[in-house]
């Protein structure tokens, strides 16, 4: 247990507030607070409203613990390649075009990334024009 207390401590890991209740084990006579989530000071600034939860126990000495990041707010969604693209006439003649039409300055890493970043702008608007707003 000293060697899980020490590595705790080193990483910096946080226990996050529980809600519901004080402990999440009990055999009826002893009650521990044994089950829990951890995370880093960075992720706890990036999730500043994540919460556990003790929910009710059903068969077991343990309670569940439900990590909850409903307050939680996110952010832009990852660009997603669509194979229903591949299907379209033309598609890979246009990226093709694309592709060769960019023209970026610097290093390999940053003409690269301007390419991949003008690309998926490109794609996204193409995507518009020909299969309209697509929700999932």
């Amino acid at each position: 247990m000293v060697e899980f207390s020490d590595f705790i401590f080193e990483l910096g890991l946080m226990d996050i507030p529980l809600m519901g209740g004080e402990y999440t084990w009990s055999n009826n006579h002893t009650w521990s607070r044994l089950d829990r989530f951890l995370i880093s000071p960075s992720r706890e600034l990036q999730f500043p409203d994540l919460t556990q939860k003790r929910l009710q126990r059903l068969c077991s000495d343990h309670f569940p613990v439900f990590l909850d990041g409903s307050g939680v707010q996110g952010g832009k969604r990852p660009f997603k390649f669509e194979n229903m693209w591949l299907k379209k006439e033309g598609f890979v003649d246009l990226v093709r075009n694309w592709w060769n039409s960019y023209v970026f300055e610097g290093n390999l890493s940053k003409v690269l990334a301007g390419i991949l970043k003008a690309l998926k702008k490109d794609l996204k608007t193409w995507n518009k024009q020909e299969f309209g707003e697509i929700t999932k």
